[in-house]
């Protein structure tokens, strides 16, 4: 999926529904395509996930959730997945450097093509998203607008 620079003027409401409709017709083609949602973990990221399963005995797995909210309408969600990471019945199962990454269908829209990284430094300690499909994100990076 190839990045666009942001438009020069607000969206319209049918401009944010036929985005929203390309980003899911590139999942679906990409599932088609056996790539998931085009769902990409950093090797820091892979770390940091690893080390916090290991520390709890849990599989090197997370469910990512879209949901409203946050500075700029939609915001970011990553827990460790439970005991046997089994995806739910309307989730899709994404491998990615040796972590399992769950998402629900109506998230995958919104992340594909998306990486996660984490980062650790004296400003700022956690994931960070780098999402294609977000027209507008908020200063901390928690939350993103299409």
């Amino acid at each position: 999926m190839a990045e666009s620079a942001a438009p020069d003027h607000p969206l319209t409401l049918d401009e944010k529904k036929a985005a929203a409709r390309a980003r899911a017709r590139a999942a679906r083609e990409a599932q088609q395509e056996g790539a998931g949602a085009g769902l990409t973990v950093t090797d820091d990221a892979a770390a940091y996930i690893g080390e916090c399963a290991d520390r709890d005995g849990l599989p090197h797995a997370v469910r990512l959730r879209i949901h409203a909210g946050g500075c700029s309408g939609l915001e970011y969600s990553i827990d460790l997945a439970g005991g046997d990471a089994a995806p739910g019945p309307a989730e899709r199962t994404i491998e990615s450097n040796g972590v399992t990454v769950l998402l629900d269908l109506k998230s995958a829209i919104y992340v594909s093509g998306s990486v996660i990284d984490y980062t650790s430094s004296l400003m700022r300690r956690g994931f960070v998203i780098r999402n294609p499909n977000a027209t507008t994100t908020c200063s901390c990076g928690d939350s993103f607008g299409v």
